[in-house]
């Protein structure tokens, strides 16, 4: 049978289920991923994907696809550079997806500072606007500003990747791989040994004075530190951990990597009890918990018997760009081009008129596998950009963080911002309690407990969704692009906004009361000016089928 869209002025007809969808809907139902297109071809060949479906329909086929997916990843059979569960899905997962990050927000107006072994003005940092403030050059015992550094140079990577990380645009992949704090402006203060012999505990205290001495200049609310010192803590401060002190006492969050030795060993200025020393979760590139596991980060206790970590993020598959204009870039860029021209060769060879599949010359598979192979063994996934990883990766991605949560409240002291990030971590319950910290860090919970702390009229809002005896209140947030309608949706009013609106008691809060529900397990969306969202308050989410997510509300008897 035909498969046909039936619609009136009034309503609109799913063409695989046969039931209404909202008008509201119906923009969006088309905007089904591609593996949730190939179930609901498989189940019903004559549906066109052009119509869409129902959130219900095209769930179900989410699901399939998560249910078909390998607990295995079957990356070397398709030499791809990190894990993939499906021959159809090899997508490496943002971090801003992995940890929850809504892109509401961005980091502007915050100001982060990083000190490494070196950096350069990257495009996903000055392009279209450069928000590099400052770099410094601390090598030397006279720290010098504003020196050149766009000549790529070793000593150069580790930062620009660090950086990168946290605040990147993506400009060179269309955004594709930036960082969470994207709009965040930028201090860059290298520091090591102007001999080259390394980094020195030493030579991390001499950049980060500087930084103490310039902070009020730049407005640095943020301090990146994914360097280690000499010498593991004995339990007293070191001088590096003093001015760890320091700079949190003049109003500084301080994130320092814990290091990857997998070792009870931790060094300045991880050992600084008020740093916020970041651990690392291999989430083996999928939302599955199940496969993922710990990074050989570094713990222990420090001063006063304090463990760190204090939190875990991402340390593994994060996109970095490659340092522009060396060896590895311009190979990376030519095996990019190498394997699509290859790639198009094989196609337009298999369609060529008589030709049988034993005629086509091998060599070609043999060439493009020996090429994809190195572009695994280089880690590239793009022609500007590798996957790179450590705690010194993870602690960028917490300090992006931060960066939105100061953004949403400038007011936040360091001690708040920590136990914020503590206390809306995601449970790691399969790890031992003395590597994880508090567990996973939630950029989403973190960002709506950093709003309730501003001593405002939302202070004693809970987060949403809140479950009572007779009702169940919802909660949206939306200063920044300030939406004019939004609506609750989900399979408890059949994807209806009818009667479901949200409403804005103070600027960018938005709030409704529904009855309360059977026991059971419901799928909701929030529908913001015509487009939908999860509800980023809500840490127990699924994948949609229509590359989103959508939040999951658990009724108990």
């Amino acid at each position: 049978m035909k498969f046909v869209s039936k619609e009136t002025s009034s309503q609109k007809i799913c063409p695989v289920c046969k039931k209404k969808i909202a008008p509201e809907l119906h923009p969006l139902h088309t905007r089904i991923d591609a593996p949730s297109v190939r179930i609901l071809q498989s189940e019903h060949p004559e549906w066109d994907a052009s119509l869409g479906a129902c959130p219900e329909c095209v769930y179900q086929a989410a699901r399939t696809v998560r249910l078909r997916r390998s607990q295995t990843s079957i990356q070397e059979k398709y030499i791809i550079p990190y894990p993939i569960y499906a021959e159809d899905e090899t997508q490496l997962i943002a971090v801003h997806q992995q940890v929850e990050a809504s892109p509401q927000y961005s980091g502007k107006g915050v100001t982060l500072a990083f000190l490494d072994s070196g950096f350069y003005p990257h495009p996903d940092l000055t392009q279209p606007e450069n928000r590099i403030l400052c770099y410094v050059d601390a090598t030397g015992p006279e720290p010098i500003e504003n020196a050149r550094f766009n000549q790529p140079h070793i000593t150069s990577w580790h930062g620009l990747m660090t950086s990168s990380v946290a605040a990147g645009n993506g400009f060179l992949s269309d955004s594709l791989y930036r960082g969470i704090a994207y709009r965040a402006k930028l201090v860059l203060v290298k520091t090591g040994d102007p001999a080259g012999r390394g980094i020195r505990e030493a030579d991390i205290a001499r950049a980060l004075k500087w930084v103490l001495a310039n902070q009020q200049r730049f407005n640095i609310r943020v301090v990146n530190i994914s360097l280690g010192g000499d010498h593991p803590t004995n339990g007293k401060l070191s001088e590096l951990d003093q001015l760890v002190e320091q700079a949190v006492e003049q109003g500084m969050v301080v994130v320092a990597a814990a290091g990857n030795d997998g070792a009870q060993r931790l060094v300045s200025p991880a050992s600084a009890p008020s740093a916020i020393t970041v651990g690392g979760v291999d989430d083996r590139n999928s939302f599955d918990r199940r496969l993922w596991r710990l990074y050989p980060s570094n713990y222990g206790r420090v001063s006063k018997s304090q463990p760190k970590p204090e939190i875990m993020a991402p340390a593994t598959w994060l996109a970095a760009p490659m340092l522009p204009r060396t060896r590895v870039h311009n190979e990376g860029l030519f095996l990019w081009r190498l394997d699509q021209t290859l790639e198009r060769l094989q196609q337009s060879q298999g369609e060529a008129p008589g030709l049988y599949q034993e005629d086509k010359p091998q060599h070609l598979d043999s060439l493009r596998r020996k090429i994809r192979l190195r572009m695994v063994d280089q880690k590239y996934i793009h022609p500007h950009y590798q996957h790179v990883d450590g705690t010194s990766m993870a602690a960028p991605v917490v300090s992006a963080i931060v960066a939105l949560m100061l953004e949403v409240n400038p007011g936040l002291t360091p001690a708040q911002v920590k136990r914020i990030l503590s206390d809306t971590a995601t449970s790691l319950e399969d790890f031992p309690k003395a590597k994880i910290g508090a567990g996973l860090v939630n950029a989403g919970r973190a960002v709506a407990a950093a709003r309730r702390a501003t001593r405002g009229i939302l202070d004693t809002v809970p987060f949403s969704p809140q479950v009572q005896a007779d009702q169940i209140e919802f909660y949206y947030f939306d200063p920044v692009n300030r939406a004019a309608n939004i609506a609750l949706i989900g399979n408890f009013n059949n994807w209806n906004p009818a009667g479901y609106a949200m409403h804005s008691s103070s600027p960018g809060f938005w709030q409704l009361s529904i009855p309360s529900l059977p026991a059971g397990s419901y799928r909701y969306k929030f529908l913001v000016d015509g487009n939908w969202v999860h509800d980023p308050e809500n840490p127990n989410r699924v994948e949609d089928g229509y590359s989103g997510f959508t939040s999951i509300l658990e009724i108990k008897s």
